[in-house]
């Protein structure tokens, strides 16, 4: 066998096996990168939906922001207007965002903090099934006279 040219079949096989590696890899890469993908999209749905809320309160609260405090998608929107039209719409968008088990919640603080004529507000959304994920998202608002 001196002037052998070419493979034998166990370079071959050899060859075969870390090609067949190195592709499973990157197909195991694509699964970990898509299901990560979903994820960051979930939560940037969810920060959306929070920062809809604080608007919300921002532009409609007047100088009663406290009146939201309390809301809870999951139960019955209750309050008066502008807080009821609030959560009513608010709890619709969370069911057609497509976060699965999407709920709001809003607390907002009882005395002026940090400063005078503001309310600390916290707007929390949470969905999954199995794992929940959650986004809060807290923010001062100013009350204004009108």
């Amino acid at each position: 066998m001196r002037n052998s040219r070419g493979f034998t079949i166990i370079e071959v096989l050899v060859s075969i096996t870390i090609v067949t590696i190195g592709l499973l890899a990157a197909a195991a890469m694509q699964t970990t990168a898509i299901t990560a993908n979903g994820t960051a999209r979930d939560g940037t749905i969810g920060i959306q939906l929070a920062e809809e809320m604080v608007d919300r309160i921002r532009i409609n609260a007047g100088i009663t922001p406290q009146d939201y405090n309390g809301i809870d998608t999951n139960g019955a929107c209750g309050g008066a207007d502008p807080v009821l039209g609030d959560c009513t719409q608010w709890a619709a968008r969370l069911v057609a965002s497509g976060l699965p088990a999407a709920r709001g919640q809003v607390s907002v603080s009882a005395v002026d903090a940090p400063l005078a004529r503001t309310r600390t507000v916290n707007v929390t959304v949470t969905w999954g099934n199995g794992i929940p994920r959650t986004v809060t998202f807290t923010t001062i608002v100013e009350t204004w006279a009108s």
